[in-house]
């Protein structure tokens, strides 16, 4: 080979590692600028998870210097939706590949305004005008909302409806329509909610009004992917609020003569609220939206009910959807890390300290029946299990079963305030957190009250389908010789 050519060669190589570089570079996006003032708050930037309750969270932590600037750099692979949040406070971001955005935040004006250069439009300046506009609107929602639940006559559906105008006056057919889609869908959810709370009224005809909502979800596109991937849970809420229209919670609580928890309802009428659910499915648009909203249904299932029960239709949507492998491999892997939480498996280890700072393990109870209770003080479904949870604890012997409370609350002191109000028997536990709490993960619980038995082995025994208010008593007595 002759010199020039091995050179063009080598120029050629050179150049391919060069362009190569360049792309990967390009994957990134670089958000920079300054704050004011952080104070203890934690600050991060968020992207959207592909499941919002049981994928991965992504957060970029944003750590400024002593003059209050900071620099970051994000992986994109396409343009998409992300939150800068400020303790309990987010921004809505819009992140580009190759886009760099520069930030300039004053914390005493945060949320309503963030200086950003590096948009195309001033959607900054675009955003502070609507959340002025929007606020009037949800403090008279916050004021009425109480009413609403509980059958009252409110304004509460016209003002999500002037809500969602409001936003698709700024946003509609922009980058930013994803906070018109979210809107849209608050107020469709809210209408079927009005369905559930006005149901029993005389004359008034749910099936009619459920059919409205659906007619009207379709004129404002709420069914399509470009909607459905901007909403909080996907098409998880609206398909929920949908079965939930259908008198189900009534009519088993007249059956048991009892009421019930809302858990109580999903595994009891389960048959009826799922093909309510699925029923919505022959309105969504397209192929990739069907997609997307069907991974949600059966990560309900799977998360839900026993695995038996999902088994079917997650396999049907492995063949039927290989075309995103994105979602099946999400769902593969959220069945797997199910299996391994599944009756007949090992309780998972923790190590926890109590009010004392005393640590208290998972193996300090084996022999016993052991019931964890992961809760909150601001979950009220938790609170109101406490009186049957008392009528069980006395009911046994310590040395037959025990309750472990693992507290989830991000606040240490709230805890303590909560534990000292209730003065619960039992051991209690604090694992903070939130929903990230590292054994509550493990467990892949999807929310509270989340509880488990764990049998004298330390082996799992019941995966949440027991309930201190329902059918925990009658479990124990198949369990434990009287």
């Amino acid at each position: 080979m002759n010199i020039p050519s091995l050179l063009s060669r080598i120029t050629f190589c050179l150049l391919l590692l060069t362009a190569a570089a360049a792309c990967d570079t390009n994957r990134n996006t670089s958000v920079s600028g300054t704050i004011d003032y952080v104070g203890s708050a934690d600050i991060f930037i968020s992207q959207q998870p592909l499941h919002y309750k049981f994928s991965d969270k992504i957060r970029h932590p944003v750590e400024p210097d002593e003059e209050g600037n900071f620099n970051l750099s994000i992986p994109v692979d396409s343009t998409q939706r992300a939150q800068l949040h400020i303790g309990d406070q987010s921004y809505p971001l819009l992140l580009s590949p190759g886009r760099p955005l520069t930030l300039r935040i004053v914390r005493a004006d945060f949320p309503g305004y963030v200086a950003v250069d590096g948009y195309e439009e001033p959607w900054h300046e675009i955003y502070a005008d609507y959340w002025e506009n929007e606020q009037p609107l949800l403090g008279q929602i916050g004021s009425q909302l109480p009413a609403f639940r509980e059958g009252d006559s409110t304004r509460v559906l016209s003002l999500y409806e002037q809500r969602y105008k409001l936003a698709g006056r700024y946003f509609e057919e922009t980058p930013f329509q994803y906070l018109y889609y979210q809107a849209v869908g608050e107020y469709l959810v809210k209408r079927l909610e009005f369905i559930r709370h006005q149901e029993t009224q005389p004359g008034f005809n749910s099936e009619k009004e459920r059919q409205k909502v659906l007619r009207d979800a379709g004129k404002l596109d709420f069914f399509s992917f470009a909607s459905l991937h901007a909403q909080r849970a996907g098409s998880r809420d609206f398909t929920n609020a949908f079965s939930q229209t259908f008198g189900i919670a009534d009519s088993l609580e007249e059956e048991l003569g009892q009421p019930l928890m809302e858990y109580d309802v999903k595994r009891l009428g389960y048959q009826t609220l799922d093909s309510a659910r699925t029923s919505v499915l022959q309105h969504i648009d397209g192929h990739r939206a069907k997609a997307y909203a069907k991974m949600h249904l059966i990560t309900e299932r799977i998360s839900e009910m026993p695995l038996e029960v999902a088994v079917p239709d997650f396999q049907r949507f492995l063949e039927e959807y290989s075309d995103f492998p994105r979602y099946t491999a999400f769902l593969e892997s959220f069945y797997e890390e199910k299996k391994r939480v599944s009756p007949g498996e090992p309780a998972i280890p923790f190590a926890l300290p109590n009010a004392d700072n005393q640590i208290v393990r998972m193996e300090d109870f084996r022999g016993r029946y052991v019931l964890l209770d992961f809760w909150a003080s601001w979950c009220i479904p938790c609170l109101d299990a406490f009186p049957h949870m008392n009528k069980l604890y006395h009911q046994y012997s310590r040395e037959e079963f025990e309750i472990v409370a693992i507290s989830i609350e991000e606040d240490s002191l709230r805890w303590r305030q909560a534990i000292t109000q209730f003065e619960n028997p039992w051991p209690q536990v604090y694992g903070g957190d939130g929903f990230q709490q590292e054994t509550f993960a493990a467990y892949r619980g999807g929310g509270i009250p989340f509880y488990l038995l764990i049998g004298p082995e330390g082996n799992i025994v019941r995966y949440n389908n027991v309930r201190p208010s329902f059918n925990l008593s009658s479990v124990l007595d198949s369990l434990i010789t009287p």
